[in-house]
């Protein structure tokens, strides 16, 4: 196996570096850790071929987007269709009715459907209908969630700042060139704290439009929630008139058909979905009650549209994808692949007495290096304390050599989250853990080059 920054791969980012910031197309895409991107040939299955001929099992599965892995036949046929019928970039089509019925099958919030490309737009569009439909401006998110890179909403993901006694967090955006006038409709409350949220909502309960989260915070590695809270937050939402917004970018298709929504028994009033409904492709949605949705252009005067929204091909490619996850054996193979992979690592961290575990639910999970006990994981805070990056850096930059692929996104507080596609095998796991017990063996006592 190779390593990034030799031979071809070094030449391309000196090229990449004249034409691009930092030599990337998208800034998530350099590799903190090897200091560059990894520049890719091809992609099959489960695995990616570089450059330079090296092969990786892929634990990346871009950042969750490749539920379906690569190449994969059916979303080819589904390519095949739309180019034959000639893209249909701006128009809608038979297939969108197709693929509106199957959400409502899917997804138990979607009783209408409102198509975009990323999940950034799905959530921007959800939280700008909230106010609309509420009259109010203010919404409510939870410290370390994620929910897209707009002024609107993208504050105190993965760091933690100045919190009152009740549990409120100063609001601290992610990125600079934010107007300090966007703040004042954002408040973030600590997470999995009933007290914290109810305190946040009667402060501001005469100006608050809507409670967002992440229904499993995969953005903060694999930070779950406990159901009961699920329950109480949509017992106060009810209660107070409060939109309920479950952003399931990421949990979407992710551990069952009906996802997290599902999963937890819970039914937001809004969705958001995209990543893994599209198999790779730019499709995004929004799912919600039907009174919420009828405010959205041309039935309301909430305006949401876009040249690229709902186009054909990944359209098509959705359809094929929500086809897919809800056949017999899907799931089943997914939990297989899961747990054998979550299992083994976790056997490897205490064979190796290297401090950590892995908390895996469905096609995703998170590795928490310094973090030994699981309960830590219903605690953000807890775990930005324990989490060791030099123990999670160290291990990243020993899995490319051993042909396996672990994409450098973990934030100061939180670990990444990783994952698994429909094409991995439990063959590929008995392999990737062969490799990943030589490089826990090295992780208490050797120091890595990065």
């Amino acid at each position: 196996m190779g390593q990034v920054g030799a031979n071809k791969q070094h030449g391309l980012y000196e090229e990449a570096k004249k034409y691009m910031p930092g030599g990337v197309s998208a800034g998530g895409r350099y590799h903190g850790i090897f200091g560059q991107p990894l520049y890719l040939d091809r992609a099959s299955g489960s695995r990616l071929y570089d450059v330079d001929g090296n092969e990786y099992i892929d634990y990346y599965a871009c950042a969750g987007a490749a539920l379906f892995g690569y190449e994969h036949p059916r979303l080819r046929a589904a390519i095949d269709k739309a180019v034959e019928k000639g893209f249909f970039m701006n128009f809608d089509t038979e297939y969108h009715i197709e693929l509106a019925k199957l959400f409502r099958k899917i997804f138990p919030s979607a009783e209408k459907m409102r198509l975009c490309n990323t999940g950034t737009e799905a959530t921007l569009g959800a939280i700008r209908l909230a106010r609309s439909y509420t009259g109010k401006d203010i919404v409510i998110k939870f410290e370390g969630h994620f929910h897209g890179m707009h002024e609107m909403i993208w504050y105190n993901h993965n760091t933690t700042a100045k919190i009152d006694q009740y549990g409120e967090v100063e609001s601290v955006p992610d990125s600079l060139g934010f107007p300090d006038v966007s703040k004042e409709v954002v408040k973030n409350v600590v997470f999995n704290d009933i007290d914290a949220l109810e305190h946040a909502v009667k402060k501001y309960k005469d100006n608050l439009a809507a409670i967002i989260l992440e229904p499993i915070s995969f953005n903060c590695g694999c930070y779950a929630t406990r159901k009961e809270y699920l329950e109480q937050v949509r017992e106060l939402c009810d209660r107070e008139g409060i939109v309920l917004i479950f952003d399931e970018v990421i949990t979407g298709l992710r551990m069952s058909p009906g996802s997290a929504q599902l999963y937890y028994g819970v039914t937001p009033d809004l969705t958001t979905a995209a990543k893994a409904i599209g198999g790779g492709f730019p499709i995004s949605v929004i799912l919600g009650k039907e009174e919420i949705m009828n405010c959205l252009n041309p039935l309301g005067k909430t305006v949401m549209s876009g040249t690229y929204s709902g186009a054909l091909m990944p359209v098509l490619a959705t359809i094929e994808c929500l086809n897919m996850a809800m056949e017999p054996g899907f799931y089943n193979h997914i939990e297989e692949v899961g747990n054998a992979l979550y299992g083994g690592m976790n056997k490897l961290f205490e064979k190796h007495g290297v401090p950590g575990h892995v908390r895996g639910i469905g096609a995703r999970f998170a590795i928490y290096f310094g973090v030994e006990n699981p309960e830590d994981d219903f605690d953000f805070r807890k775990v930005a304390e324990k989490m060791d990056r030099n123990l999670y850096k160290r291990f990243i930059a020993e899995c490319l050599p051993n042909g396996l692929f672990f994409h450098d996104t973990a934030g100061p507080k939180s670990p990444a989250h990783y994952g698994i596609t429909s094409q991995h095998t439990v063959d590929d796991v008995a392999i990737t853990l062969e490799k990943m017990d030589k490089i826990f063996s090295k992780l208490g006592n050797t120091k890595v080059s990065l």
